[in-house]
């Protein structure tokens, strides 16, 4: 399974730098797992990106379509409790931003339950180094890096 953070999601739905990684992820896997809050935060990158004026009126349309029709193909994480309190223990030994601690609190709570190995793919340095610290396979969608 690979789990995609937002910062690689979006590589799906916008042409940059990582997209054809995360593209071959995609495909050369069963399962794609993200954490709920994922869902607001493309769309709060995709409109980013609009009002940057980094993606025009168009792309930003069919980016969100596709997007919604992709959505419900995913493993989606609940925000539980058990996510939050880890979150707030990952934040207490790495620097991490609030929803990147969510979103590896997602993965490493996945990977418990269905006791199997899951694939981390992100962009931020600082969530991909807590997250092999944490004993996941991290694959940076930027740099063409898997490591364990």
């Amino acid at each position: 399974m690979i789990y995609l953070d937002t910062s690689a999601l979006v590589k799906r739905f916008v042409n940059e730098k990582g997209s054809e990684l995360v593209q071959a992820l995609v495909q050369g896997t069963n399962a794609v797992a993200t954490a709920k809050i994922a869902y607001a935060e493309i769309y709060a990158g995709l409109n980013r990106k609009l009002r940057e004026r980094n993606l025009s009126r168009a792309s930003y349309a069919l980016a969100c379509r596709q997007f919604e029709g992709d959505w419900h193909a995913y493993v989606r994480v609940e925000l539980i409790d058990d996510i939050l309190l880890r979150a707030r223990d990952l934040i207490q030994r790495y620097p991490l931003k609030g929803y990147d601690a969510v979103h590896l609190a997602s993965a490493l709570q996945l990977k418990s339950a269905l006791d199997e190995e899951v694939r981390f793919a992100a962009a931020d340095k600082n969530l991909l180094k807590a997250a092999r610290a944490e004993e996941l396979e991290v694959v940076n969608v930027e740099a063409d890096i898997v490591s364990k």
